[in-house]
């Protein structure tokens, strides 16, 4: 018989027998074939009837599966290819199956590396994990069928259309000899070594992360501040996510005059100052203290005052910084105006010589710095020109000494050293101005003219006005409230305003200051998402919001409408829509929505052709493919992308609508269409996955980050299937955040993916998770989130954002991250489901209503208008009060609000504007006003 008749008769023959199969069927064991026999039992735990449609397919070449057998079967029930089953209520059905399949053979995948001055052992994300993680997670990863091309899987269908199951690997399970998997409901174990399901589930042990949360008390920063460790060592680089930045120590509190300067400042945790990365005046300056310690460093009310003081034998240097405009000096346009960074040194302590020192390179070739004393200070300026570096201003009792100039290759150096007498009790001061970019000799007397206090004064009302222009939000908890103050203005340093070549004013939105490219917008995604709208738009700095916004349209919009950028993510078009769309539908200003509308509905246009191309492709779901992010260029279907496609046409639907455009039925329309699409195309894809098992010791299905990829991607970058990953489905709503693929992805991400389960991405600025939660309900897990991320994604004193958390090269100052914290923070206390409810106090952490606390917000844009709150603990006496101002732009259909009281007391009545109240939800610590009018509305929960 030739091959193709032998093909042709087993295939006949497992057919006529009733085999599903992927692959051909050998007729006899061999060394190369293995097999199984599988006991699959349903009905374990449901509490009421279930029907079940139950098909066993081979999902891997070459994996054949035997027509099943039942036991414990009832009259009702059908054994067949597709079995019929109803279980629950004490009814367990059981299907009897054997596997056959080739014996794996493929050349293992190898996991994913990266190789640069930060890394450490070469590792991406995927190594670090596995090295550092807690000790369950590395053995679930390690454990992981990822690495074998061709494991065998069998998939165990549980709805006709492939949307609801799971696959298992079979040689996982030949190690674990059971699986259970409680959200299915669903207990394997193997026929012939059968392991009781009560016995199995006695053995296990742990908890899943979430399982934890709901039972523990609220999360506090401290107890994350405790786990994430503060990142920044200040005596040595120690680890990937410390600065070397131009000679610098630990980490960057970066700073800048005004909104948009040119000049920025760097200080590091030893008071040393570099220019920022695009800078056009290139100098270091180092505060000179051989043998002190370092002993902190903070910044002064959430405002860009540098704090810093070191030790040296029983002396100590109190040093002060902050950049200043130099207002005398003219500008010739906005990112030009000149600025200085201002340290003042003031040494006190031991009674003794007083000896510090400063050191200034010019930090190019042309430049040859010289010393030149005038009066009692003391310049370094240029030889050849005589523009002005540096002014060394000290004090009485100080005298000077400058050291040659140190002429190398790449630069000069000039150190200057103040030495004085310091008595007992006695506080001596030196104050140093350093100008940027550098000034004309004639400038000399405007430098000296500038005062320390009196620019201190100008500084905070500068930074104090800017917060003055938008919404207010206060807490009884002062590291929220300093962070809520600095989100403000790390977002407003970021630009750069310049003239372009034709002499235009021009925008230069990067993503930090310190790293990556300066010119233009190269992650439009960061910016019109997480700072014009997470930031700006729910803070009501609409105005510059929609300034960026034009500026990346102007620089990153194609021909086609398409939004460009670094690596083309395919998330950049939808997502510009998206913040569009946002902040629109929190202002309703139909002036600043018609500047950017013509540039909008371009990009809308290439977006929709997108989505049609979709669904003419040859092997069309309705995905859209391109690349994901800056190291995965590949063209998938990857679920970051889908998410933005069907949140920004949603969004920008909904604001089409509410500002009277033809064409809002035609995007929500489509929108609908996609999101049909996606949360079918990716429960599949789960389908098609082997499960995971979480901390507990139970599985669960796994969901992944590319439709086409049913697995872990542990070959890619972390962020592949974590930062840019999955759950931005349920974040962003393509996919809904109650069902059970959400379920799936949050247990898998906190147990298994979040370095030490501690809750955190390792770009903090993606905390999709927490999103999910709130859309839950499920204000615990969200307050965890809320915590993990302000201790891992900011420096726990300077406050300053960071972009990588480990294992990464650390950049410091990325706005993006303090957008999603406030983001969060801000649905934490007020939100809007959809365009019809708003919610107040959902997901306010206890400890924040207890007695005589209070929380403030005011002025905060939202879909119904500018609201405005305040609850107020009176927890002695038994009751918690809110006041509520609704505005009557568009008062919303019903207003919740959550008193979650801080020792988790029953609510037993409510008083709303003096009137008895029955609308209220006492389990769940809602107050129900359906219709509210605008106005004021006073609620009274009494718990006594």
């Amino acid at each position: 018989m030739h091959c193709h008749k032998k093909i042709v008769y087993w295939t006949c023959l497992a057919s006529w027998l009733g085999v599903a199969n992927t692959g051909v069927a050998s007729p006899a064991q061999t060394a190369d074939v293995q097999s199984a026999k599988l006991r699959i039992s349903l009905g374990h735990r449901a509490i009421r009837r279930v029907a079940h449609s139950v098909r066993l397919i081979g999902n891997s070449a070459g994996l054949t599966v035997s027509r099943p057998t039942g036991k414990s079967i009832e009259k009702n029930d059908r054994i067949a290819v597709t079995s019929r089953l109803t279980t629950g209520l004490g009814d367990v059905d059981v299907l009897l199956v054997e596997v056959t399949w080739p014996k794996p053979n493929a050349a293992p995948r190898k996991l994913a590396a990266h190789n640069d001055p930060y890394a450490i052992k070469n590792d991406a994300m995927w190594g670090y994990l596995l090295e550092h993680g807690s000790a369950g997670q590395a053995a679930r990863l390690t454990d992981d069928t990822w690495k074998q091309p061709d494991t065998p899987l069998l998939m165990v269908r549980l709805a006709d259309d492939g949307t609801r199951g799971f696959s298992v690997a079979i040689e996982q399970l030949l190690r674990h000899g059971a699986m259970w998997l409680p959200e299915h409901d669903v207990y394997i174990t193997l026929a012939d070594k059968p392991i009781d399901f009560e016995k199995h589930i006695a053995s296990l042990t742990g908890k899943r992360t979430l399982d934890q949360v709901k039972q523990a008390p609220d999360a506090t920063l401290s107890q994350f501040k405790t786990s994430w460790a503060d990142f920044g060592n200040p005596n040595q680089w120690d680890v990937s996510w410390q600065t070397t930045y131009l000679g610098t120590k630990g980490h960057l509190l970066v700073t800048t005059a005004a909104h948009g300067s040119l000049y920025k400042f760097a200080i590091d945790r030893w008071a040393n100052v570099r220019p920022d990365f695009a800078s056009p005046h290139r100098f270091r300056f180092d505060f000179v203290w051989p043998g002190s310690h370092w002993k902190s460093q903070t910044i002064v009310n959430g405002l860009p005052i540098c704090l810093t003081q070191l030790e040296r034998s029983g002396q100590q240097c109190d040093i002060e910084q902050f950049a200043a405009p130099i207002p005398t000096l003219p500008a010739t346009h906005q990112g030009n105006q000149p600025g200085a960074l201002l340290t003042r040194v003031r040494m006190s302590g031991k009674a003794g010589p007083a000896i510090v020192g400063f050191r200034l390179a010019a930090d190019t070739k042309e430049n040859q710095l010289e010393a030149r004393q005038v009066g009692n200070d003391w310049a370094i300026v240029d030889r050849s020109t005589n523009r002005i570096w540096l002014l060394v201003e000290a004090g009485p009792g100080f005298s000077v000494q400058v050291s040659n100039p140190v002429v190398a290759a790449a630069n000069s150096t000039l150190e200057v050293t103040c030495t004085g007498n310091l008595k007992a009790g006695e506080t001596r001061e030196i104050l140093v101005k350093l100008p940027s970019p550098v000034l004309a000799a004639d400038s000399l007397p405007t430098l000296q003219a500038v005062d320390f206090t009196a620019s201190r004064a100008v500084v905070v009302n500068y930074w104090e006005n800017w917060l003055s222009q938008g919404a207010h939000f206060q807490v009884p908890e002062q590291a929220v409230n300093d962070l809520f103050r600095a989100n403000l203005w790390h977002a407003l340093i970021l630009p750069r305003h310049r003239a372009d070549e034709q002499g235009k004013p021009h925008m230069d939105l990067p993503y930090a200051n310190t790293a990556y490219g300066q010119r233009n917008a190269d992650w439009p995604i960061n910016q019109a998402v997480y700072v014009d709208y997470m930031l700006y738009g729910l803070r009501g700095h609409g105005q510059v919001a929609d300034d960026e916004l034009a500026a990346m349209f102007q620089s990153q919009q194609q021909p086609d409408g398409r939004i460009g950028g670094y690596a083309n993510w395919g998330v950049y078009s939808p997502g510009q829509l998206y913040a569009i769309a946002k902040n629109y539908l929190l202002s309703r200003d139909r002036t600043r929505f018609d500047r950017l509308l013509p540039s909008s509905l371009r990009t809308l246009n290439w977006c929709l052709a997108q989505v049609a191309k979709a669904g003419t492709d040859s092997a069309a779901n309705g995905l859209i493919r391109g690349p994901l992010n800056d190291l995965t260029h590949a063209e998938r279907e990857w679920a970051f992308s889908q998410a933005y496609y069907v949140a920004g046409l949603t969004l920008f639907g909904q604001a089409l609508a509410v500002y009277g455009h033809p064409r809002a039925k035609e995007v929500q329309q489509v929108a609908a269409s996609m999101k049909q699409a996606v949360e079918r195309a990716f429960a599949r894809s789960s389908v098609k996955s082997a499960v995971v098992q979480l901390a507990d010791g139970s599985w669960t299905n796994f969901v992944p980050t590319d439709a086409m990829t049913p697995r872990r991607l542990m070959d890619q970058w972390y962020p592949t299937d974590v930062d840019c990953g999955p759950l931005h489905l349920a974040r962003l709503e393509a996919i809904d955040p109650q069902g059970w693929l959400a379920t799936a992805m949050l247990h898998d991400h906190e147990d298994n993916l979040f370095l030490k389960n501690q809750g955190a991405a390792n770009e903090p600025v993606y905390v999709q998770q927490a999103s999910v939660y709130l859309k839950r309900d499920e204000p615990k897990a969200a307050i965890r989130a809320f915590y993990s991320l302000m201790a891992c994604g900011f420096s726990h004193h300077q406050l300053s954002s960071v972009e990588h958390r480990w294992a990464w090269g650390q950049y410091y100052g990325p706005p993006s991250t303090d957008g999603a914290w406030f983001e969060l923070y801000r649905h934490m206390l007020l939100n809007e489901r959809n365009d019809s409810t708003l919610v107040i106090g959902q997901a306010v952490p206890r400890p924040w209503l207890e007695q005589g606390k209070q929380i403030v917000v005011r002025q905060a844009p939202s879909y119904f208008g500018p609201v405005s709150f305040q609850l107020e603990s009176q927890v002695a006496t038994g009751s918690i009060n809110a006041r509520v101002e609704l505005p009557d732009r568009n008062p919303p259909n019903l207003l919740l609000v959550r008193f979650r009281h801080p020792q988790e007391k029953r609510l037993r009545s409510v008083v709303v504007n003096g009137k008895v109240w029955k609308n209220f939800d006492a389990k769940h610590e809602w107050v129900q006003i359906p219709k509210p009018t605008a106005g004021t509305w006073i609620i009274k929960a009494i718990y006594e």
